[in-house]
């Protein structure tokens, strides 16, 4: 290949057997070379495909605004965890992971820390992710000799979500369960008007993306809480009604039966909508 821009030292611009622009990495790689030059092979450590040249500026930004140790850091982690885990991912793994993280250390230095508010979601529904998240959590704190705090596990995990080239299903697919699913809450509570903006209905769609994701891929994995499914039975049993609607839908529709800790946690979560609804009918 040869080199069509030179963004730095370590980064070259050329292009594929395809004419798609590629972007080079390794250490020293531009060093006093110059433009139409033949790349050296041995040097090169990375080289990330632009499908399109809106993609190349995007990568190029990235590449070039993110610090070396930030990057490097990411590559051999995420590269570990293909090897380990046999996971497909996507090179955008690399360049939102290795920002997340710069910008995560940034605030905590700044004194500032954001909640995940979608941690519980993200730990039940993405577990090896989940997993994932943590070892990752610990190995960045332990490299840069800092405390970021769990709710970065659950940010962490969403990264190796979202990167996975194993045939997501569509946002049409997705956006169809979950449809169902709310038509079937609110026929059940049609004297309610949910607020969209309310944070847990919020929570409550999210849940249902990645239940719906999750089914889709016969990918959903819980933990056994039979006894407290049992509980929380008796202790809501208007939400659980809905949630039975909801069972019956799956089931009439998909053939599928709904575990108890998959009703268990729409439970929760449709009766944390109804009293937070109450209470501010009563303000």
């Amino acid at each position: 290949m040869v080199i069509y821009k030179i963004l730095n030292n370590n980064l070259i611009l050329s292009k594929d057997n395809q004419g798609h622009e590629v972007i080079i990495k390794g250490c020293g790689i531009a060093f006093q070379k110059k433009k139409g030059q033949q790349i050296d092979e041995k040097r090169i450590e990375k080289v990330f495909v632009a499908e399109t040249a809106q993609i190349s500026k995007e990568i190029q930004g990235y590449l070039t605004s993110i610090p070396e140790i930030y990057l490097d850091f990411v590559e051999e982690y995420v590269n570990e965890v293909k090897e380990k885990n046999g996971m497909n991912l996507n090179d955008s793994i690399y360049f939102s992971l290795s920002d997340h993280i710069m910008g995560a250390i940034s605030r905590l230095k700044q004194g500032i820390r954001i909640q995940n508010m979608l941690l519980l979601d993200i730990k039940l529904l993405y577990h090896k992710e989940y997993e994932i998240g943590l070892d990752l959590l610990q190995k960045v704190n332990e490299t840069f000799e800092t405390d970021l705090a769990i709710d970065e596990a659950g940010f962490f995990a969403l990264h190796f979500v979202n990167s996975q080239d194993s045939g997501k299903t569509d946002s049409y697919q997705i956006s169809i369960i979950v449809h169902q699913i709310l038509d079937v809450v609110e026929k059940y509570y049609e004297n309610i008007k949910f607020q969209e903006e309310n944070l847990y209905y919020q929570r409550f769609l999210t849940h249902l993306k990645y239940f719906a994701q999750r089914f889709f891929h016969k990918e959903l994995h819980y933990e056994e809480n039979g006894e407290l499914f049992q509980i929380i039975r008796e202790q809501y049993k208007e939400a659980y009604g809905c949630v039975k609607m909801i069972y019956l839908m799956m089931k009439e529709e998909y053939e599928y039966d709904m575990t108890e800790d998959e009703m268990l946690y729409l439970t929760i979560h449709i009766q944390k909508i109804t009293e937070d609804h109450k209470r501010l009918q009563s303000i």
